[in-house]
């Protein structure tokens, strides 16, 4: 393991469910605004751009941290499902029920983000802390001699 991009992940890491935290307030906003895709959603569509960005970047500091294969998978599922998002923003059809459908499947795939990017955060804290921990001779070790 890398312990300076393991850290530098893990501060990706918080950056990135920051940035979904936001997403999902501007989405709101973006609703309240008036519901139809235009004004009010500007600044959902570009932070969605930068978390999509962002999550692309964290593949390859998971790839640089060396921190095992189950925190670089869910980093790269994770861009997958950022992809998705952007998918499902750009096949959907406002005012009809298939277009509402996506969109309630659009806002869990979301909530489904933050889970993950909280639980990629956990995994690459606790292999710092794993690596950092001293290694402690055996208590009951038989003695040499």
């Amino acid at each position: 393991m890398n312990p300076v991009f393991a850290r530098l992940l893990r501060v990706w890491m918080m950056l990135l469910l920051a940035l979904l935290v936001v997403q999902f307030a501007l989405a709101g906003f973006g609703v309240g605004y008036g519901g139809g895709i235009g004004d009010g959603f500007r600044m959902h569509f570009v932070n969605g751009d930068v978390i999509l960005f962002a999550y692309a970047a964290a593949v390859l500091l998971a790839l640089a941290a060396r921190t095992g294969s189950t925190v670089t998978w869910l980093t790269a599922l994770g861009t997958f499902l950022v992809l998705l998002q952007h998918g499902m923003g750009l096949a959907s059809v406002p005012g009809t029920s298939w277009g509402q459908w996506l969109f309630l499947v659009h806002a869990l795939n979301g909530l489904a983000l933050i889970f993950l990017t909280h639980r990629i955060g956990r995994l690459v804290r606790d292999r710092i802390r794993a690596h950092a921990a001293p290694r402690r001779p055996a208590e009951h070790a038989p003695r040499a001699g």
